[in-house]
């Protein structure tokens, strides 16, 4: 899987931005605010969701111009070459067309894998539980193809029962379709989560890198089959009029990270070992994706250099480049890179009259 060209239009810094890069790493690099990041937040846009920043579609549009936005890539699957637009403006919302035809994000993420790592996600084993969930829920989808789907239906669903509790109604008929619906896909996430979890932690174990191995866990309640989570969803019913909110689920889980070979939780490790252990995570999962689908993930890897000492960065590219997948980068510093050298593509970001522009500069950048 890899991305042979993109256009960018009226997103963010971007006017029109042209891209045509190679498989393998590429590196983006420019001054800070040049529009660097907006570059990796552009394709993220093409995996399910807001993109990696996850803002409001209104905020990505240009300014002053404000017509809305657009982004039309070309990916090539498996030797087959799909053209994916994804565009939004106030009139139509958002839209994704595969090869012209509008398609949904749960089938978007079947046919597109895209996985990153970005500045706020230096802290993620000491924020809220909810980023970590997010995190996981990423992974899981890009190796179950059917996961972002059963997460739209259980989140629906949830939405409506929280409704109904909180309006406190008390009639059972309300609630039996609702809970029911819940249950069969809340069973689906809690399984396909453990499962991904168990193939994250053998991948990693099999590794000879010097990436420590993240030793993870699922926090919170779970259940083992619909039935038992749909009876205990029926019994909660009067603690959670009363809370205001459905208070168990998969949506209230949580991910748990231990440095192995130290035995530290990744909330009390260094900020290099923190980035490390979300590193060799990232790694491991697009490991299991290429021996699972014969393709691995395309990598968005922003400002990845910070926190890392020398020694990693070195062993990070030595392991990108022996994965042979498309992996982006963007640094300030264009000396953070050095290792890679030729082994990877060059593109130069610069701000000039607020309108980013991207400019190949091959090894000239050296």
């Amino acid at each position: 899987m890899s991305l042979s060209s993109l256009k960018i239009s009226h997103f963010r810094t971007h006017k029109l931005s042209t891209i045509k890069p190679d498989n393998g790493p590429i590196v983006i690099f420019g001054l800070n605010g040049a529009g660097k990041t907006n570059v990796l937040e552009a394709i993220s846009m093409f995996a399910p969701g807001q993109g990696f920043r996850r803002a409001r579609f209104l905020e990505l549009m240009r300014r002053p111009e404000l017509v809305g936005w657009k982004i039309i890539a070309e990916f090539n699957i498996l030797g087959s070459l799909y053209e994916i637009v994804t565009f939004w403006d106030e009139t139509s919302g958002r839209k994704i067309l595969v090869d012209g035809k509008v398609t949904k994000q749960s089938e978007l993420a079947k046919l597109v894998r895209i996985l990153w790592i970005t500045p706020s996600m230096d802290r993620i084993w000491l924020n809220g539980s909810s980023e970590r969930r997010r995190f996981l829920d990423r992974l899981v989808s890009n190796l179950v193809p059917e996961y972002t789907e059963s997460s739209i239906s259980y989140y629906k669903a949830l939405k409506q029962r929280n409704k109904l509790i909180k309006d406190k109604i008390v009639d059972p008929y309300w609630y039996g379709a609702v809970e029911k619906q819940m249950a069969i896909s809340g069973i689906e996430i809690f399984r396909a989560r453990s499962e991904i979890i168990s193939k994250i932690m053998v991948m990693q174990k099999k590794s000879i890198s010097s990436f420590p191995i993240a030793d993870l866990s699922l926090i919170g309640l779970s259940y083992s089959s619909v039935e038992e989570f749909r009876i205990a969803l029926y019994e909660n019913r009067k603690k959670e009029i009363y809370a205001g909110r459905t208070l168990i689920g998969p949506h209230l889980s949580d991910l748990e990270a231990v440095y192995m070979s130290k035995n530290i939780d990744a909330k009390n490790c260094s900020t290099g070992e923190q980035k490390a252990l979300l590193i060799s995570i990232i790694i491991a999962t697009a490991k299991i994706q290429l021996e699972m689908f014969q393709t691995p993930p395309i990598l968005l890897f922003d400002e990845i250099s910070a926190h890392l000492d020398a020694k990693r960065r070195s062993v990070l590219y030595d392991e990108l480049f022996s994965l042979d997948l498309q992996v982006f980068l963007t640094g300030t510093d264009i000396s953070t890179f050095l290792d890679l050298k030729t082994r990877a593509k060059y593109y130069e970001v610069a701000l000039n009259s607020d309108v980013s522009s991207c400019t190949l500069v091959g090894d000239a950048a050296f």
